[in-house]
């Protein structure tokens, strides 16, 4: 579809004169619309951006990577060039850059380090229905710049399904502009009994349903997993079944390299089947969809008050993502959704999901926001305030690892140097605490490997575990210390799929944490801290890690058990 004729085009007027007669407006529109790609070609055409820049805050690196990509490609230009995109690890901008895709943590940064937005004319929060944590700090915190030192700043919303009436009291006084959009009609299916995904793996289910309903229509298959994990078990099924040869099958994670998601989501000649985790449930469209077959599961994170930090768990989506997973069948033509649960099952689910600032640990955006000179986080303009008692968490965590001081819990020069490193409060404690004890390589990787996910693999045989054990020791001492050394074997190996297979590791996975791990040596580099090779002391290892995790600590109350009293 020619951008110019994007249901989205229809608002270009009203857009405009919008953002000319005030500074704020919400933007309505479901996915497919083209409103990710086409309001910042709006903002540029318009005269928006003279001077200055506009940056789009996407949820997720993937979504901010493609979609500079294609605007870069619609208005003739390099990536990199007039449109480019700033993630973790990854920047293509130059001088030149007037619309920058980002992730919400890179605004949030920027806004600690410079509260006057300088160079900056517009804002765009994109996909904001998802309401991650840092979305709704860097909302609060643009509107609190330009009502004090930015008057001439633009702030945009924009979602495909959200709460207008709560969005609008909160941005007053803003506009309300709403696309329809066009689709096509969609049938819903549900299976007739509850699934025992402990008897037949989802993945299972998933492809058998795949051989199915693939002769109902013409297009392409897309399959919803929670993981990555489940994603490759998956293509496995799909690719020994009998029924689907016509297909191509693809995988679609964020983490994949580039060139891998790209093939993703490209044409193709033949059929293909696209299994994704819930990146393609808004932040990306992909042409040719008919068939959508849903899992109902994603995972989440949550804090997890018995380790002290947020956690992903793989939990059930709520009804409204369901509906928007099930729109993805409808863009091009009528479409057909399958959803691997009852539908007595669906009138139980969430009407939609519980935002981050409700479910997460606040220490690092509190310690963000004390950095900024905003003391008081318990009168903070929160758009929904989180539990006194997470805040409270929050602060008392940061005075124990030594970043706030005082009855006003203000941040402390550690606390400054520790918003230096883009992790958690604790591990960032743990990098400072090492240079003390010469021994910041190894806690760099220790950083790195709690950034992704488990690269040690779930289901591994007997076999398998006892190569591991052999290789790699005993599992007796510390998590941190088995995955350090599982990295290592995967690395020496070159990530060889084949050699990591022995010993149950993911060697993508293992693969994802080097550049990581160059990153926090570089930025300890930078901050003056000894990074060069020593021989690991674990004691001194072991003394980095209660820094960071001092409230962790227990004493073991039975020598026979793990019982412990922290």
């Amino acid at each position: 579809m020619r951008p110019s004729v994007l249901p989205i085009y229809e608002l270009e007027s009203a857009v405009v004169g919008a953002l000319r007669a005030g500074g704020r407006l919400i933007v309505q529109a479901p996915t497919g619309s083209g409103k990710s790609t086409q309001i910042p070609q709006m903002l540029l055409n318009h005269g928006f951006l003279n001077g200055g820049e506009a940056v789009v805050l996407q949820p997720r690196r993937l979504a901010a990577r493609m979609l500079a990509k294609r605007v870069a490609e619609e208005v003739g230009s390099a990536l990199g060039d007039l449109v480019g995109y700033q993630i973790r690890l990854e920047s293509k901008v130059s001088a030149k850059t007037k619309v920058r895709f980002v992730t919400e943590g890179i605004l949030l940064r920027q806004m600690s380090f410079d509260a006057k937005l300088r160079g900056i004319n517009a804002l765009v929060f994109d996909e904001f229905h998802e309401r991650h944590l840092y979305g709704d700090i860097s909302l609060a915190r643009a509107i609190q710049i330009q009502q004090t030192t930015r008057p001439d700043l633009k702030i945009i919303v924009m979602s495909a399904t959200l709460d207008a009436g709560l969005l609008r009291e909160y941005l007053a006084p803003c506009e309300v502009l709403v696309s329809q959009g066009r689709s096509f009609p969609v049938a819903i299916e549900y299976l007739q009994r509850s699934p025992n995904f402990d008897q037949e793996p989802v993945w299972d289910v998933a492809a058998r349903e795949c051989e199915r309903v693939a002769g109902l229509t013409g297009g392409d298959i897309l399959v919803f997993m929670p993981g990555a994990y489940e994603i490759n078990r998956t293509l496995q099924a799909i690719q020994g079944g009998r029924g689907l040869r016509e297909f191509v099958s693809f995988p679609l994670h964020g983490e994949l390299p580039p060139e891998q998601q790209d093939r993703a989501v490209a044409r193709t000649q033949a059929r293909k089947i696209i299994v994704s985790t819930n990146v393609a449930e808004t932040s990306l469209t992909i042409d040719g969809v008919t068939v959508v077959i849903d899992c109902g599961l994603a995972r989440q994170a949550r804090f997890d008050p018995h380790r002290g930090i947020n956690t992903l768990l793989i939990e059930k989506i709520s009804a409204a993502s369901a509906d928007q997973r099930a729109g993805r069948a409808g863009r091009t033509a009528p479409g057909v959704c399958v959803r691997l649960w009852t539908e007595r099952e669906h009138g139980t689910r969430a009407l939609q999901e519980l935002p981050e600032v409700k479910r997460l640990d606040l220490s690092e955006v509190v310690l963000t926001l004390k950095s900024s000179g905003i003391d008081d986080v318990f009168g903070f303009p929160w758009l929904e305030k989180p539990e006194v008692k997470a805040l409270e968490r929050a602060e008392l965590l940061l005075a124990d690892l030594g970043a706030l001081a005082g009855q006003g819990r203000s941040i402390t020069e550690l606390g400054r140097k520790m918003l230096r490193f883009p992790v958690h409060p604790r591990y960032a404690r743990m990098l400072l605490a090492a240079q003390e004890r010469g021994c910041v390589r190894p806690v760099a990787l220790m950083a790195a490997l709690t950034q992704g996910r488990n690269f040690l693999l779930r289901d591994s045989t007997k076999d398998v575990e006892q190569a591991r054990e052999d290789v790699l020791g005993e599992e007796h001492e510390s998590d941190f210390f088995l995955l350090m050394r599982a990295w290592s074997y995967a690395d020496k190996a070159g990530y060889s799929v084949e050699a990591c297979r022995r010993l149950g590791i993911h060697a993508q996975g293992a693969r994802a944490v080097g550049p990581l791990f160059e990153q926090f040596l570089e930025i300890a580099r930078k901050e003056g801290l000894d990074v060069g090779e020593a021989r690991v002391d674990d004691v001194a290892v072991r003394k980095c890690v209660l820094a960071g995790f001092s409230d962790q600590l227990g004493k073991r109350l039975d020598a026979g058990t793990l019982r412990v009293e922290l």
